[in-house]
């Protein structure tokens, strides 16, 4: 094969080879929006693939959220501390992949920090539950309903005598500042006077009226304030018995919270029980309420035994989560559930109560967790993706939560693509006239350039930010620049008087070495910032590295081919 054949075959399949990975991409983008929800609500897996085969565009450019977490692994020596982190990021990895995330970035920061990007992820709440949650599943009982009346009952004294005490605090300091604005009242009498006769006489009676109602009106205190507020929903049917599970009025739930966490409720409550709240509100009789629960202690089994969870729905619809169960975790709950046949047994999902559903017969091998009447399919989902994935090694935190917007990401894209049209544009335009033909030439040169480095992009399942479309602008610049080094030396060599085609050879072989020495250091700082850097920077490094390498492909083999047919001009326009 002579010196031009084999530059124009290895360019036809680097061609072809480029036009089979920028497809995907392609396709991707030229999709419309309405197509995209329709194919994911079709077929959410096959949206999913065509995002991990075409270019990834970075938070900064589709919105989305970052999220750094702390893991609390204090008084551990250092390689338990890096195991800890570890073990967390396999955990909260398998969670994400569970939202169908395209390639999110899930890094180690330091001992104790983690970095999330969620790009195209907009769902803050529901990703901050799943990534935060500890997620430690238990089995409990609840206390019978005898000790609970019992024990509330006790609460209602305590809190009957705080609230007495705080009333009469109140009435105190009302009477210090009633004395001290009496003398203020009495000197503004006389002139309100005028204005209350005046009142009478245009019949406002509204402020003298016996029957209005009055809000300000001193009921006394409830001698039953913690009680009063619950409502019994926990029965059997079937025993006719009731359990320890009240509704509480969503407004009064922090009343209530404050009540418990009063010093003398909790020297009440005995140590081997606990008062628990539910996982989520529901409407019961159109009204917003929490579910309360007062549960025993001790657990009686833990969630590490169930196996192959899946969710589902039962046969009155209710979103449920199906599971199996080991060889000793199935003995272990048989014994669990034939001991306590009609008992109520409350799922616990990191001290939050997800349901308390009566155990109907004993169980063994295999079960479903009911989800509460308020739960919706995303709850169940949710609870399935945490369960599969298993719990945290050790509690985390939420240090810092950023969230882009998708309109954001839309206008970055916008003014990116926009800002690489006009630079290209311009820089083409300039080439063209001021080389005229071997511009022109030049500048097909540069289109390869940008066209193989988007493929390459894609093939490599590269990330797309900001940063990285400002390498792929200064891309554009570099690859004239060697270009622009090897018109000005055959333009020296025409000037001696020398043939075009020995100004040609003379012009490629002595820009040789400026050239090769001005990439290489350019590659050496992308390598430099690629291997140091994270996040964006590593974006820019990854177009900058590929930009300069695929520009001395362009220069030395397609724009070489090219200046190699015009050889034989006897004038050559440059």
């Amino acid at each position: 094969m002579s010196k031009g054949n084999w530059r124009i075959g290895l360019t036809a399949v680097l061609l072809l080879a480029a036009c089979y990975a920028f497809w995907g991409t392609f396709e991707l983008w030229t999709m419309s929006d309405a197509d995209k929800a329709a194919l994911q609500e079709k077929d959410p897996g096959a949206l999913l693939h065509k995002q991990q085969k075409a270019i990834r565009l970075g938070l900064d450019l589709q919105g989305g959220i970052h999220v750094v977490l702390k893991v609390h692994n204090e008084g551990k020596d250092a390689a338990g501390k890096a195991d800890d982190v570890e073990q967390a990021i396999q955990v909260i990895r398998t969670r994400i992949d569970g939202l169908g995330v395209a390639e999110p970035v899930i890094v180690k920061q330091g001992d104790d920090r983690i970095l999330i990007d969620l790009p195209g992820y907009t769902d803050a709440e529901r990703a901050e539950e799943l990534i935060g949650q500890t997620a430690q599943l238990t089995f409990k009982l609840l206390e019978s309903a005898e000790n609970a009346n019992l024990l509330i009952s006790k609460i209602d004294s305590v809190v009957y005598a705080s609230e007495k005490v705080a009333k009469e605090k109140t009435d105190a300091i009302e009477i210090e500042t009633a004395d001290a604005t009496a003398e203020t009242t009495d000197a503004v009498t006389t002139e309100t006077s005028d204005d209350d006769i005046l009142a009478d006489l245009l019949g406002d009676s509204a402020a003298t009226d016996e029957f209005a109602f009055d809000e300000s009106a001193d009921l006394g205190l409830d001698d039953r304030p913690f009680s009063s507020r619950l409502e019994i929903t926990l029965y059997n049917q079937n025993t006719g018995t009731s359990w320890p599970g009240f509704a509480v009025n969503k407004r009064d739930k922090e009343l209530i919270d404050k009540w418990l966490n009063l010093p003398e409720v909790k020297r009440l409550i005995p140590q081997d029980v606990v008062f628990a709240w539910s996982t989520r509100f529901e409407l019961r009789n159109n009204r917003e309420v929490y579910n309360l629960y007062l549960m025993k202690r001790k657990v009686q089994f833990i969630g590490k035994y169930l196996e192959n969870i899946a969710m589902s729905r039962d046969s009155y619809g209710k979103s449920v989560v199906n599971f199996k169960l080991s060889g000793e975790g199935s003995a272990r709950f048989a014994q669990l559930t034939g001991a306590n046949i009609n008992k109520p047994l409350c799922i616990v999902l990191d001290d939050r109560v997800e349901s308390a559903p009566m155990i109907s017969s004993k169980i063994r091998g295999s079960g479903q967790i009911t989800m509460g009447s308020s739960a919706s399919l995303k709850d169940a989902r949710n609870m399935e993706i945490v369960l599969k994935a298993g719990a945290l090694p050790v509690p985390v935190e939420i240090i810092e939560k950023n969230i882009v917007g998708a309109s954001l990401g839309a206008d970055s894209i916008k003014k990116g693509f926009y800002a690489s049209m006009v630079g290209l544009l311009i820089v083409l335009l300039y080439i063209a006239v001021y080389y005229r033909i071997s511009g022109v030439i030049a500048d097909i040169g540069l289109i390869f350039n940008i066209f193989f480095l988007m493929s390459v992009l894609a093939a490599l399942g590269a990330t797309l930010t900001m940063p990285g479309i400002a390498g792929i602008i200064l891309t554009i610049g570099i690859s004239i620049d060697a270009n622009i080094l090897i018109f000005e030396r055959i333009r020296e060599e025409l000037r001696t008087g020398k043939t075009v085609r020995a100004s040609i050879d003379a012009g490629y072989e002595r820009a040789f070495v400026a050239i090769i020495d001005s990439h290489i250091t350019t590659l050496i700082t992308a390598g430099a910032l690629f291997l140091l850097g994270s996040g964006p920077i590593k974006g820019f490094a990854v177009t900058l590295f590929w930009g300069v390498l695929i520009s001395l492909y362009t220069a030395y083999v397609i724009t070489k081919q090219i200046f190699d047919i015009r050889k034989g001009y006897q004038k050559l326009s440059i």
